[in-house]
């Protein structure tokens, strides 16, 4: 049985500012809706959706055209440059009962004056912390109008840029407000505005429950030391009972409180025996444990989950440099994900099913961790809590990124009120590990030129440069300190640029040599950092995401205007041609183009994430750029707008798998390597093999192997003359396969000997069955006749259906079989069922009839 012990201790502050928590307590709380928006040059008011941005309450009168399709984001520019207002009535007449009245705007995007009634009460400039207003007098009897006033932000930006006077590389950062709606290399520019969250007016009496946590102070063998912190504001001195229960323990604790008046801090530290802890993905489970808080004062019960859980940036030196890993729980964890940025332009769109389709598919392919990068938004508090519950870490960058920030006196204040909130906000979820103060700035200044490209001055240097470090060596760190001491800083992302060799040897690192720098794919094994914070390579999506934007296929090539409408990169398609040119024969077929273009960005980054995790411990983390899009388009994503995982997001299963197993050929020597994070005690057994691409087994070697966890080893190396005699290179591949006696296969891969433009391929001559097994759930069964490479199964009549997996190999001994979610008949899927590899587009046969 676990027990708590409960000790009570009271804090007291002078600090009495509330940042807009939600209020318990004995309470009420009104949703201002039926709001109504209008340009102010046109006059004219209809509905608005609230939350929302003001060109989704367009796009709901077909004001504007889709701007995600074809060239439209050209045509709606002008609404960045209008002044918008929206409007609501309310009353509240239900709150005469509740002494204090609260109006609370959160996620107000962005420069707005407030009105209430024609006269203006406060004013907003920053869309990341809520604005909060006090409801008295007249007010609080009666209907009044609420009238919110945005406007343009560009414009705002070039008035603040003129005032600060010494040029800055980007006027976005002049607000505080979501960098990638100014546009990125994988994003349109749609500045947009609007409410994008609930507008509330709380009541309360004489006390408020601001907000509540449970912190883990220290792990033992045995137990785990907790404090549960409760942030109370009194109008008044007063005894407050609390029951505090673990639900899943079954315990319960009856206290009394004194409240003195204003901000009262109460912590209750207890004690856990045998604690379960929450884990990293593929670590151990995430248990979250759910504190219930009752009170005489309370309306209702407040439920706090929270981890028991400790998180520790360890940097410390070592023979290679000075090491950066993520210690959770004592034990080091490689970190295996992604980049994160925004699911939509219009960031109240995404609906939860959308995040949670996303973040559990991330989760099961073996995904631990997130990165939050700092040009999008903190994202809504779902997103955290599916973290929490899937095991996935937080790496969350406050958001800032690329471009010099000034800090004015008021953007200062500004930043130190969003980052209060957000920390508050935040702290709570066990899946956030990190604060990082930005991302790639100061590189930027290091590395980019850009004080000789705007011909800096000294005082142009120390002015810029020191906004830059009162920002995040003073007002970050300084709020941290004081709102969160239990997770590591780390000023900014990364520590050192990628083209410096220190960047190897500590911090972390944005490797950008493949891809920016031209460089091969095999590179990846020479530059590997301590932790691989960013890295990439483009894809083209789904072909049905291309038809989305661009209509029919067959009337497109990469050179069209809609399709270099939606590539962002000013050089994107060229260099995906070039480094498609070294592996593949380009294909006329644009379909198959496109295909290949994903085996690539797969093949390349395959080559990175392999290379990271080989060289644990010394490289402890891999965290590629990007998990998703904001919009259909070409981009480095793995999964694109629609969902629609491409080749890689596909592989990331096998290359995040607790065991790895590589296979390569340098200098006419076959490597295989292999690293694990699982306790493999037995002996296990290596079986590579040699086939020709008629399917037929070469050679065969097996061989007893040991591998060590948490470290990168050589299982092989052998001279090709040792493995083939007369066999042509171009007619053979390998695999290797890592199995045991009770766990059976555990790892394999599959290399060539030459490049993939050079295999003299056979048709596979793919076959299938198709059957219906439940609901919506069918099992397509796929054959060959021959080897086939990376095959990819859609259907041209269903582009929303779910593969359990896709880009897999076939061998002609070993069926793959698919599980496929799809609302269509059975019938349908055979008419739509389309089938590519390497060799190119085959026609597969259904064996059998469907059932």
């Amino acid at each position: 049985m676990k027990q708590f012990r409960f000790i009570l201790w009271l804090f007291f502050s002078v600090f009495a500012i509330s940042y807009g928590q939600p209020v318990i307590g004995k309470t009420s709380t009104i949703i201002i809706s039926d709001f109504e928006f209008s340009s102010a040059s046109e006059g004219i008011w209809r509905n608005a959706k609230v939350p929302g941005t003001v060109h989704q309450d367009l796009l709901a009168y077909h004001l504007i055209p889709d701007p995600y399709i074809g060239e439209n984001e050209k045509l709606v520019q002008w609404v960045e440059r209008e002044t918008w207002l929206y409007r609501a009535k309310f009353d509240c007449g239900s709150l005469n009962a509740f002494e204090y009245a609260e109006l609370v705007l959160s996620g107000v995007d962005t420069h707005s004056e407030v009105y209430i009634d024609g006269k203006i009460v406060l004013t907003t400039q920053n869309m990341f912390r809520p604005s909060l207003l006090p409801i008295t007098g007249g007010w609080r009897n009666g209907v009044h109008e609420l009238l919110i006033v945005f406007h343009p932000a560009s414009v705002h930006d070039s008035l603040a840029a003129m005032a600060y006077k010494t040029r800055l590389p980007d006027n976005r950062t002049f607000s505080r407000k979501p960098g990638y709606q100014y546009g990125w290399d994988w994003g349109p520019r749609l500045i947009t505005c609007g409410i994008t969250a609930p507008v509330k007016i709380h009541g309360w009496n004489e006390l408020k429950l601001i907000s509540a946590r449970v912190i883990t102070r220290k792990i033992e063998s045995d137990r785990a030391f907790i404090n549960a912190i409760l942030e109370v504001s009194a109008d008044q001195e007063m005894i407050m009972t609390l029951k505090c229960i673990e639900s899943k323990a079954g315990i319960s604790e009856t206290i009394k409180v004194r409240l003195d008046v204003g901000h009262n801090e109460i912590r209750i530290p207890f004690e856990i025996s045998n604690p379960k802890l929450w884990w990293p993905n593929g670590y151990g489970k995430p248990f979250l444990y759910h504190l219930v808080v009752e009170s005489d004062l309370f309306d209702s019960a407040v439920e706090v989950p929270f981890g028991v859980r400790m998180v520790e940036l360890v940097q410390e030196p070592d023979s290679s440099g000075v090491s950066f890993l993520f210690r959770i729980n004592g034990k080091p964890v490689f970190a295996k994900g992604a980049n994160y940025i925004p699911q939509d332009n219009f960031i109240t769109r995404p609906d939860d099913l959308k995040y949670r389709q996303l973040l559990s598919r991330a989760a099961g392919q073996g995904f631990n961790m997130l990165r939050v990068w700092g040009g999008g938004i903190y994202e809504r508090d779902l997103f955290y809590n599916l973290c929490d519950s899937l095991g996935l870490m937080v790496w969350q960058d406050f958001m800032f990124a690329c471009y010099f920030p000034p800090a004015t006196p008021q953007m200062a204040e500004e930043v130190r009120l969003e980052a209060i909130w957000q920390v508050k906000r935040l702290r709570p979820h066990p899946s956030v590990v990190l604060w990082c103060g930005n991302n790639e700035i100061d590189e930027a200044w290091h590395n980019w030129g850009y004080q000789k490209v705007f011909g800096y001055t000294k005082a142009d240097s120390l002015k810029v440069w020191g906004d830059y470090k009162r920002l995040f060596d003073t007002i970050l760190p300084d709020v941290l300190a004081q709102n969160d001491t239990t997770r590591p800083w780390w000023p900014s992302s990364p520590s050192i640029g990628w083209g410096r060799k220190e960047s190897l040897r500590y911090g972390d690192m944005h490797y950008w040599g493949v891809w920016w720098g031209n460089e091969p794919f095999e590179i990846y094994r020479k530059k590997t950092g301590r932790f691989m914070s960013e890295y990439g390579f483009q894809s083209y999506p789904h072909p049905s995401t291309i038809s989305y934007w661009a209509g029919e296929r067959n009337k497109l090539s990469f050179s069209h205007p809609l399709m270099k409408a939606h590539q962002k990169h000013a050089t994107g398609g060229e260099t995906i041609e070039t480094y498609l040119k070294r592996d593949f024969n380009l294909p006329a077929d644009f379909d198959q183009y496109i295909y290949l273009s994903q085996v690539l960005q797969a093949r390349g980054m395959g080559f990175a994430v392999e290379s990271h995790r080989l060289a644990m411990p010394r490289c402890m983390g891999t965290l590629y750029w990007q998990l998703n899009d904001c919009w259909p388009v070409t981009s480095w994503s793995s999964v694109d707008y629609f969902g629609r995982p491409k080749a890689f997001f596909y592989q990331t299963s096998r290359l995040f798998a607790p065991t790895l197993i590589t296979a390569s050929v340098r200098l006419d020597t076959l490597w295989i390597e292999a690293v694990t994070e699982a306790d493999l005690t037995r002996e296990l057994e290596l079986t590579v093999r040699v086939i020709s691409l008629d399917g037929e087994t070469i050679h065969t070697i097996n061989e007893k192997v040991n591998l060590d966890r948490d470290h990168g080893c050589v299982l092989m190396k052998k001279a090709l003359r040792e493995l083939m005699t007369d066999t042509d290179k171009n007619d053979v591949f390998i695999t290797a396969v890592l199995s045991s006696a009770g766990s059976g296969d555990i790892a394999r891969c599959r290399t060539t000997l030459c490049r993939p433009a050079d295999l003299v391929l056979r048709d596979p001559k793919v076959s299938y069955t198709l059957m219906t097994v439940g609901d919506h759930i069918h099992e397509l069964k796929v054959m060959s006749e021959y080897p086939a490479f990376d095959v990819f199964i859609r259907f041209e009549n269903d582009s929303e259906a779910v593969f359990s997996d896709n880009f897999f190999d076939l061998m002609p001994e070993r069926p793959e079989i698919i599980r496929i979610e799809s609302n269509k008949s059975i019938s349908d899927l055979h008419e739509g069922l389309k089938v590519r590899s390497w060799y190119g587009s085959s026609d597969a046969k259904n064996k059998l009839p469907a059932r």
